[in-house]
């Protein structure tokens, strides 16, 4: 009865998200997508040296407490790198802004600077500041016809983001110039969320699985012949670019209500999948820190596909992965 019920919800997010993705399509043709208006004009910072804008950040004051995020003149914020990789040559973050900016109409804050920040011995990435709520401020007030509206726009971008293939030789992981990186992310869970870097898609499928065979050996201590072992690691698609911390605290609302998507910290190359088992779980992270948004639970499925069974995968391969 419960794998009938799995199936009966598989299917009805599947014919949902092909029947928005065809009415999509047709407003898409039919309607011009532009970027926003604010992405397209001047920076207060333009005319400032490297040098004037790592001065403005050592006085600039902080816009969270616990990040490095600072409000640097009245049109654009300033946030430390977080690339974990030491003598990058890039911002991986500045990278995947600069390619959604690019290739996509997904609303995101648009890089003006990246410069070498001495102080914090990092890169120093100035971004057009948003005006507006995050979502997670308003999502108690929206309406259920809002809350599905939200849902059809953030379907929207990931089919664009999806579209951001990486070739067969990028390794998974964040963008840039220099190779491989090593990744953070909530699908190597919570533990130890920071692994690689990952050499190649083979190399990022091989631990996943070598993390599977330790959990069926000593934490589920499945039998041999278990019809579990028999499952691998899904990397049937191609590696896509990826934001991994989707809540809605990482959206705000602008002034004309476009939901402009922020933090893209942790982006990077990983197989389509992961957008939906990280949404999970960073609504588990919101949940724990005592934040609850209605309803979310219900639109990941839809914004991501429903990606049940790779979700299943690895919650059995969980205890397998603090052993690589």
């Amino acid at each position: 009865m419960q794998r009938r019920n799995e199936r009966t919800k598989w299917l009805l997010y599947t014919l949902l998200c092909v029947a928005a993705d065809v009415i999509d399509t047709f407003l898409s043709n039919a309607v011009s997508n532009r970027v926003p208006y604010e992405s397209l004009q001047p920076s207060d910072v333009d005319d400032l040296s490297d040098e004037e804008i790592q001065e403005l950040a050592k006085k600039a004051p902080r816009l969270h407490s616990k990040h490095a995020v600072f409000k640097l003149t009245p049109g654009t914020i300033a946030k430390v790198a977080q690339d974990m990789d030491e003598d990058m040559s890039d911002a991986s973050e500045a990278n995947a802004l600069n390619l959604i900016f690019a290739k996509t109409t997904i609303p995101v804050p648009r890089v003006r600077r990246v410069v070498e920040f001495k102080w914090e011995r990092d890169y120093l990435i100035v971004l057009d500041y948003i005006k507006g709520p995050t979502l997670a401020e308003v999502w108690p007030t929206y309406s259920i016809w809002q809350k599905i509206g939200v849902a059809f726009t953030l379907r929207r971008y990931i089919r664009q983001l999806r579209g951001l293939k990486a070739s067969p030789s990028t390794p998974p992981g964040p963008i840039g110039k220099d190779g491989p990186r090593m990744c953070e992310s909530p699908i190597f869970g919570r533990v130890r969320s920071r692994r690689g870097p990952f050499a190649s898609y083979a190399e990022l499928t091989s631990f996943f699985n070598k993390g599977a065979q330790l959990a069926y050996d000593f934490w589920h201590k499945f039998p041999k012949d278990h019809p579990r072992r028999e499952t691998r690691f899904d990397d049937s698609e191609a590696l896509v670019l990826t934001h991994q911390d989707i809540n809605p605290r990482n959206i705000i609302v602008g002034e004309d209500g476009t939901l402009w998507m922020i933090d893209w910290a942790w982006s990077g190359y990983y197989p389509p999948w992961f957008e939906y088992v990280a949404m999970n779980c960073q609504l588990e992270n919101e949940e724990d820190r005592g934040s609850y948004y209605k309803h979310w639970d219900l639109l990941i499925p839809f914004v991501c596909g429903p990606c049940f069974e790779q979700e299943k995968w690895l919650l059995y391969t969980m205890g397998g992965l603090q052993f690589c």
